[in-house]
């Protein structure tokens, strides 16, 4: 809206003719002629006189008159610190619009990331363990004593040593992703363990992630939609 169609729309509310109103200003008729027609525009002192008589609310006037018809004011005071304000808060929204923007689409990126990581194959290795032996004991006490037993089926030292292991024995299987050769020793309460490898498979692992794609999408899209407003207003 132009200053001048404004001040119109003042007098008007105010059921007040042009030189009525021009009487209660204290100016000339024709130039209260000038000012609505856009011919003229006010100095400070008749500026100040338009605000007190019509009761104009200041912000009103800035909020509803164009930036072009502002620019034409500039040079009263109290416009040039409204145009000022103005553009703080113009400045201060768009780059609260162009932060959520960033954050969103950053954020946006790296859901699409993690939504999109490629199924990746792995090796898991099988380790098995028979049983406790005591620290005194061979690492290989159970095969031992089958291999002695069939050399010596007769022997009842040897009998009654697998009789005494056959208690012990509580196999354990441990699967891991690492390689830990054909055999490795693991302390255990009472005694150790040996885990021997028994095999190695290769084993794809799935990334159950592409519910990470939806969120990802319409935060890249809030982006946009925020970089969008941010022009527009500024």
């Amino acid at each position: 809206m132009k200053f001048g169609d404004y001040l119109r729309n003042c007098r008007d509310k105010l059921e007040w003719t042009q030189p009525e109103a021009a009487a209660k200003i204290e100016i000339e008729q024709s130039y209260l002629s000038k000012l609505e027609t856009g011919k003229s525009y006010p100095s400070e002192e008749i500026f100040d006189k338009l605000i007190e008589i019509y009761q104009i609310d200041t912000e009103s006037l800035y909020e509803k008159i164009s930036s072009e018809e502002l620019a034409r004011l500039k040079e009263l005071k109290q416009v040039r610190n409204a145009i000022l304000k103005k553009d703080q808060i113009k400045v201060t929204t768009t780059k609260s619009w162009l932060l959520v923007g960033f954050i969103m689409i950053m954020l946006g990126g790296t859901f699409l990331g993690i939504a999109i990581i490629p199924n990746q194959a792995s090796v898991e290795y099988l380790y098995r363990s028979q049983g406790v032996l005591h620290p005194d004991e061979p690492l290989d006490q159970f095969s031992l004593i089958e291999r002695q037993l069939k050399e010596s089926p007769q022997n009842q030292q040897l009998f009654a040593k697998q009789k005494e292991l056959l208690t012990r024995l509580d196999q354990v299987d441990e699967v891991t992703s690492q390689d830990k050769g054909n055999a490795f020793v693991k302390s255990t309460m009472g005694g150790r363990r040996l885990f021997e490898k028994i095999s190695e498979k290769e084993v794809s692992r799935r990334h159950n992630n592409r519910w990470f794609i939806a969120p990802a999408f319409m935060l890249i899209f809030g982006s946009i939609g925020c970089f969008y407003i941010s022009r527009r207003w500024n």
